[in-house]
């Protein structure tokens, strides 16, 4: 606060200008209530050292909220405004030492030692790594790096990862990550070439698929008997494959016929373990 004279000789008090973004904002209703919701959609880190930390900042937050606020929310708890459910999340309670030495590794451009076990190989294999970006998908958290010796960025299950150093180095800024670039053409994890898949749906449960958004380059339109036509440009991965067979029969490759003839591959092998299982009854 400084003073200055007015044109009555009497002293005025003013804040500067440049002081006045510090003044405390007052948060409204909606605003209090996204915290609780962006809580909810950070519950992937639950029984962990972050969450302590998240409900740190919500106590620092209910401290500005004006009692106005309070008082709209008296009959109702903020927590039961929203609910994040999602089966088959993993507890990463006994993975804190991982998750935070990742994200200081990431802040701070640090190369990390790691100890991976590799599921295809059933091995573990040590590398140099270095983090850009931690993603969540599916009830899991992953990690996005680069590996300079492959010269690729590669995405790493964090409840695989067996041991972590960060190392004193900093890596380059080059390459840098374009996230674009790294998700065109996948359907979820996994990486593979990309061709155009067309899918047609039945009319019965056309209601799940449009509105959706389930790759940046589909393309939905509804054919003349009512059935949904869905055409995108992916890789033919496991997930892919995992999705269609989960339409059951309400789905039909069109297209490409190697995903066509995958699909029907997957469907005989598991028609034999169901044989397989009633002849051993």
């Amino acid at each position: 606060m400084r003073s200055r004279k007015t044109k009555a000789n009497e002293n005025e008090w003013f804040l500067e200008s440049a002081f006045r973004s510090f003044l405390p904002r007052t948060l409204g209703l909606n605003e209090y209530l996204t915290s609780y919701i962006l809580r909810e959609n950070l519950k992937v880190f639950r029984n962990t050292t972050l969450s302590n930390q998240i409900d740190s900042l919500l106590e620092k937050i209910e401290q500005i909220v004006p009692d106005d606020v309070f008082l709209k929310t008296e009959e109702i708890d903020p927590n039961q405004l929203y609910e994040n459910y999602s089966a088959g999340m993993y507890d990463y309670s006994k993975l804190n030492g991982i998750i935070e030495n990742l994200i200081t590794a990431i802040l701070e451009r640090k190369s990390c030692l790691i100890n991976y076990y590799n599921a295809d190989e059933d091995k573990q294999k040590d590398f140099k790594y270095e983090p850009h970006r931690l993603v969540y998908y599916s009830g899991g958290l992953y990690v996005i790096g680069y590996i300079r010796r492959f010269d690729n960025f590669l995405l790493l299950a964090i409840q695989r990862i067996k041991k972590l150093r960060v190392q004193d180095e900093r890596f380059p800024d080059n390459p840098r990550f374009n996230a674009q670039k790294f998700w065109e053409g996948k359907f979820g994890l996994f990486s593979a070439e990309v061709k155009s898949v067309k899918l047609q749906f039945q009319k019965s449960i056309k209601h799940h698929i449009e509105g959706r958004v389930w790759h940046p380059s589909q393309k939905i339109e509804t054919n003349e008997k009512g059935d949904l036509l869905l055409e995108m440009s992916v890789g033919l991965t496991p997930e892919l494959i995992s999705w269609i067979l989960g339409w059951s029969s309400y789905v039909q490759v069109i297209a490409p016929q190697e995903l066509q003839d995958t699909v029907v591959e997957r469907i005989q092998a598991m028609q034999k373990v169901y044989e397989i299982g009633n002849s051993n009854e």
